[in-house]
């Protein structure tokens, strides 16, 4: 059984308003890891390298979950609806992860 390290990491307001609008293929999270190894989904980490799943918090989960559902709505929204929904999920981004 492998163990894994705690990572602080910053997700950035700029960043999951990249990636929500399509202008970035990286999603908030895998722009603070190493992209190359990690792969980031909505209830883990895959690390490429080890050929391991890594669960994540429940923090990390519903993080992932509501971007990934602005993601998908994005299209028929007005910009300044975008923007404050991307400000609502960047204060309920994880402060760390599990790498």
């Amino acid at each position: 059984m492998n163990s894994f390290e705690i990572v602080n990491i910053e997700v950035k307001f700029d960043d999951i308003f990249k990636y929500v609008v399509g202008n970035s293929q990286y999603c908030p999270i895998e722009r603070n890891i190493d992209s190359n190894r990690y792969s980031a989904y909505d209830e883990f980490i895959y690390d490429n390298f080890e050929k391991d799943i890594i669960d994540q918090s429940e923090d990390y989960e519903n993080f992932s979950t509501q971007v990934s559902l602005l993601r998908s709505k994005a299209s028929g929204m007005k910009l300044d609806e975008i923007l404050r929904v991307c400000e609502e999920i960047q204060e309920i981004a994880p402060k760390t992860i599990k790498l």
